[in-house]
């Protein structure tokens, strides 16, 4: 009887394997057998599940959006307003291995997704889901009274910004860019929200 294979599993595993190799030695100086050796696999049978090193690295670039949005729904529970915001944003910041990780891989496929069509509509599709959240999660801020009157739409960018910053120095500069500061600037961020008036 032939042998049934899983074959989302393997290339979740591949896509695994990906992620280390990536946040070891770097983009460029991962190749086709690494990513086979690291997984397991001969390297020809990497070919059964991706047409190339383009499209694994596109499908770990959508994974690290897809691992932190699954984080955020599961922590969020019936929090809403500032509080989710905080969720958000502790999700996003790299200030646990899990995120600094992510973040790593993020930061590292980033120069790729400004130049290949599929990589920058998987950020782009992100963006928008991540606006759209922090929109909502700034309205109900609002609407509990918790701030004042604001322009959603330019406090949603300068959090992004404030975060996707600290993505990048919390992989260049962990000793500076540390987990406390970065929790730290985003109590600033809220605090120095207009209050009601």
């Amino acid at each position: 009887m032939p042998k049934l294979v899983d074959h989302e599993m393997r290339r979740r595993a591949i896509t695994a394997a990906v992620w280390r190799l990536i946040a070891a030695r770097g983009i460029d100086r991962v190749t086709m057998r690494d990513i086979a050796a690291e997984a397991g696999f001969a390297n020809g049978s990497l070919s059964h599940y991706f047409s190339g090193k383009d499209d694994i690295l596109r499908l770990a670039f959508q994974h690290v959006f897809e691992a932190t949005n699954i984080r955020i729904a599961a922590r969020l529970g019936r929090a809403s307003g500032l509080a989710a915001i905080r969720v958000f944003c502790r999700e996003v910041l790299p200030v646990t291995d899990e995120t600094l990780l992510e973040a790593r891989i993020a930061t590292s496929l980033w120069q790729r997704a400004m130049y290949d069509a599929q990589m920058y509509d998987i950020n782009a599709r992100a963006m928008r889901e991540w606006r759209a959240l922090l929109t909502e999660f700034f309205g109900q801020a609002r609407q509990a009274g918790d701030i004042g009157a604001i322009n959603v739409g330019t406090v949603v960018e300068q959090l992004l910004n404030m975060m996707m910053g600290a993505q990048i120095l919390g992989v260049l500069t962990p000793d500076i860019t540390t987990a406390r500061r970065q929790l730290d600037m985003l109590e600033s961020f809220l605090d120095a929200l207009p209050h009601p008036a």
